[in-house]
C-alpha cells in the first residue's frame, strides 16, 4: 500500500573542504592583513577589508558542493519516478554530515534556499519536495543542559500546494531523533547561528593536542580581557623561558615545565578564539606596569634578554 510513498536519498558530506577554502581565502586576502597567529583558528573575515567579498566567495565555493549533491538527487528521483509512476509521492533528499566544520548550519541552510531556486522562484530541482540536513558536527547546549545537535529543514513549493508531504518529513526527523538520542527533536527555528562545533577525539592524540582539546573543554580565560590576556601570554613565555633558556639560574623541574607549557598553549588557544594577531601581542604594546608584572620574581639576568638588554645564549 504505501511501496514508492517516500523516496529518501542519502549523501553524505565527507570530503575535508579545508584545504580548498584556505586557497581561496589566500587568493584573495590583502597580505598586508593577513594575521600573523600559531596553530590553526577560524578566518575573522571582520577584520578584513574585503572579509564581505571574501565570505560571499567561500559560502559560494561550499554552495558549489550541495548544489552538485542536490542535483545527481534530482536526478535520481526523476529517473526513479519516470520508472515507477506514483500520483502521490515525497521525494526527500537528505545530507548527513558528522565530520566536517566547515559545512555549519548556517552556510548550509543559505545553501539550500540559494540552489533549490530559480530565477522568479521557480524550483530547479522539480523532482526534490524536501531537503533535510542532520549535522553531528554542530550542537548548542539546550537550557536543561542536554546537548542538541542541527537539523536543518527545506520544504519545497510542492509541501505547501501538497501540505501532507510534510507529515512524512516531521516524521523522518522524528524518528532520527528517537534513533540517535532517544526522545523528540527540540523545535528551535532560527537562521542556523550560534552552533558549536563537535571536537573529535582520536584514539591517539599528542601532548599538545589533548591540552588544546582540555582547554576548549574548559575555557578558563575566557573571563579576562584581551589586554590581560596578553599580559598573561606575555607571562607563560617569560616563565617557561626558565627551562629553554641558558642562563645562571636553577631550572624548574620536568613537571614544572610540563605545566608552564600547557598554560602558553592554552593561552594561544585563546588568542586564536578571539582571532587576536601576535603581533598585537608583543610585549612593547605593554605598559611598564605590566611589563614589570611579565617580569616579576624572575632573575635579573633573565628579565635582562627578555627586555633584549642582554643577548639569549
Amino acid at each position: 500500500m504505501f511501496r514508492d510513498l517516500v523516496l529518501i536519498e542519502m549523501k553524505h558530506l565527507e570530503t575535508d573542504q579545508k584545504d580548498r577554502l584556505n586557497d581561496t581565502y589566500q587568493k584573495n586576502v590583502d597580505p598586508e592583513e593577513h594575521p600573523v597567529f600559531f596553530g590553526s583558528r577560524p578566518i575573522d573575515l571582520d577584520k578584513l577589508s574585503n572579509g564581505k567579498q571574501i565570505g560571499e566567495v567561500l559560502a559560494s565555493k561550499l554552495s558549489q558542493t550541495i548544489e552538485t549533491q542536490l542535483r545527481k538527487a534530482n536526478r535520481q528521483f526523476g529517473d526513479y519516478l519516470s520508472r515507477n509512476p506514483r500520483k502521490n509521492s515525497v521525494s526527500i533528499c537528505v545530507f548527513l554530515n558528522s565530520r566536517l566544520d566547515e559545512f555549519s548550519p548556517q552556510v548550509v541552510l543559505h545553501s539550500i534556499h540559494r540552489k533549490m531556486k530559480g530565477p522568479g522562484g521557480e524550483p530547479r530541482f522539480p523532482s526534490i519536495d524536501a531537503v533535510i540536513y542532520i549535522t553531528e558536527k554542530h550542537y548548542q547546549m539546550l537550557p536543561d543542559g542536554r546537548m542538541a545537535f542541527a537539523i536543518v529543514i527545506y520544504g519545497g513549493a510542492s509541501i505547501v500546494e501538497q501540505y501532507w508531504k510534510s507529515e512524512f518529513i516531521d516524521r523522518v526527523v522524528q524518528k532520527w531523533s528517537h534513533f540517535r538520542t532517544g526522545g523528540d527533536p527540540v523545535d528551535r527555528s532560527h537562521d542556523g547561528s550560534g552552533f558549536e562545533v563537535v571536537e573529535d577525539v582520536p584514539e591517539r592524540m599528542t601532548r599538545s593536542d589533548s591540552w588544546r582539546l582540555a582547554y576548549k573543554r574548559n575555557p578558563y580565560l575566557r573571563g579576562m580581557t584581551d589586554q590581560e590576556l596578553k599580559v598573561h601570554f606575555n607571562r607563560c613565555v617569560a616563565l617557561n623561558s626558565l627551562s629553554f633558556v641558558i642562563g645562571d639560574w636553577t631550572k624548574p623541574t620536568h613537571e614544572e615545565t610540563a605545566a608552564g607549557m600547557k598554560r602558553f598553549t592554552d593561552a594561544l588557544e585563546e588568542i586564536n578564539k578571539r582571532s587576536l594577531d601576535m603581533r598585537d601581542v608583543s610585549p612593547k604594546f605593554l605598559s611598564a606596569e605590566e611589563r614589570s608584572e611579565v617580569h616579576r620574581g624572575l632573575p635579573e639576568e633573565l628579565v635582562a634578554m627578555l627586555s633584549g638588554n642582554r643577548p639569549a645564549q
